[in-house]
């Protein structure tokens, strides 16, 4: 230390030097003598010893009334000679700085806990908005407008997915809600004339009395009209549980060329009494996951209406291959075909191209396809067979591999 290097003497003058430099500081100076006598510094009449200590005076540097008594935290040492050296602060301007930090924190406080509540109304009156805006939405679509939907801001926030998801469950609804009015409406115009034929012979043979023979006719007549009203009341039923899925769980692993050849030796036959011609093309070996008995159905329900929409002399093919992502089946003719603009339609229930609908039928065939084949996760597309249709059945990857 500079102390007990440079001797008493030059320790007064730096002393002396640093108070005239710095004049009013933040630390105070006292260099005694071994007799207490006071060799320099700006703190005068005190005796502390050595180590830490406490004084309460006032600083003789400047003016005295600007500088009122305080507490002066010292530290000092005892040199070779019996002189001792302080150095000492000032404690008030800690309580000062200590003052002035709390002051600091109550006022950065105050200022957080403000810009907190403003930011909380703000974010409640947003959020409240936002949630009447989908309330209001509700309320409109509970009084009859399925069309609403909920507006979005285009910020993809979690109300903007919110939004999206209840605006896609609305199309949803919104679909099936139209569906079910065409199907209910569909169901009372098909059903009217089966109903009102059985009706009519009923009561023509009560009125006329006719022979037993006739009565017989009649009753026989009766129960045909009777079957079709009950069959196509089965195909409704038979498509509501498998769109339900319910039968997803039950899926086994189908050798599907197996089914194909299965459907060629039963409908073999029939497709030559009612003058067409069948080929078929079956790669051996193909399986898929899915219900055996509805796969059959599809593939039936599609050779049945090749057989009943196509003149007589129609080739009808058969034909299952390996694709890129699994099997594909093919079901097509030489037929007339179906337009274009209607082979969507032509998958609706009861959606018939013969508008007299003078042939039977309830037109649910191929609803009941398009059923079956979503539950599997077939892609069915109808297509131009040049001339004719072709129905094309792209089995997806994920029911046409075998288990683990």
């Amino acid at each position: 230390m500079e102390a007990r290097k440079d001797g008493t003497t030059e320790l007064a003058r730096k002393i002396e030097a640093r108070l005239r430099s710095a004049g009013w500081r933040s630390f105070d100076y006292l260099l005694i003598d071994r007799n207490g006598q006071t060799l320099a510094g700006n703190l005068r009449g005190v005796n502390p010893g050595p180590g830490w200590g406490e004084i309460h005076q006032h600083r003789l540097a400047g003016n005295p009334e600007e500088m009122p008594d305080d507490t002066i935290l010292l530290f000092g040492l005892e040199l070779p000679d019996g002189a001792r050296p302080f150095v000492g602060q000032s404690t008030d301007s800690l309580v000062d700085l200590s003052q002035l930090v709390a002051e600091a924190f109550a006022g950065a406080g105050a200022v957080t806990v403000g810009l907190a509540l403003l930011g909380g109304l703000l974010m409640s009156g947003t959020l409240l908005r936002r949630v009447e805006t989908v309330n209001a939405a509700a309320a409109r679509i509970i009084d009859g407008d399925l069309a609403n939907r909920i507006p979005e801001r285009g910020t993809q926030d979690e109300f903007d997915r919110l939004a999206g998801n209840l605006n896609r469950m609305l199309d949803r609804i919104e679909h099936l809600m139209v569906g079910l009015r065409q199907v209910s409406s569909d169901i009372a115009h098909d059903l009217r004339t089966p109903l009102s034929h059985l009706r009519q012979d009923l009561e023509a043979a009560r009125l006329k009395a006719p022979s037993a023979e006739g009565y017989i006719a009649t009753i026989d007549r009766a129960i045909t009209q009777t079957d079709e009203i009950l069959s196509t009341f089965g195909a409704l039923l038979r498509i509501a549980e498998i769109e339900a899925g319910a039968s997803r769980s039950a899926f086994t692993v189908v050798d599907i060329s197996e089914v194909f050849t299965r459907i060629r030796d039963v409908y073999a036959a029939v497709v030559e009494d009612e003058g067409r011609i069948l080929h078929d093309a079956i790669e051996p070996g193909l399986t898929v996951r899915g219900d055996r008995e509805l796969l059959t159905q599809m593939l039936a329900n599609l050779v049945e209406n090749a057989i009943r929409h196509t003149p007589r002399g129609t080739r009808i093919h058969l034909m299952v291959k390996s694709g890129e992502s699994g099997p594909v089946g093919i079901v097509a003719d030489s037929g007339p075909g179906i337009p274009e603009e209607m082979r969507g339609k032509v998958l609706q229930r009861f959606f018939r191209l013969e508008i007299s609908r003078t042939t039977r039928g309830s037109g649910l065939g191929l609803s009941l396809v398009a059923a079956i084949a979503d539950l599997h996760g077939i892609s069915l597309s109808l297509e131009d067979n040049h001339p004719g249709l072709r129905v094309r059945l792209e089995f997806s990857p994920k029911y046409s591999q075998l288990p683990p």
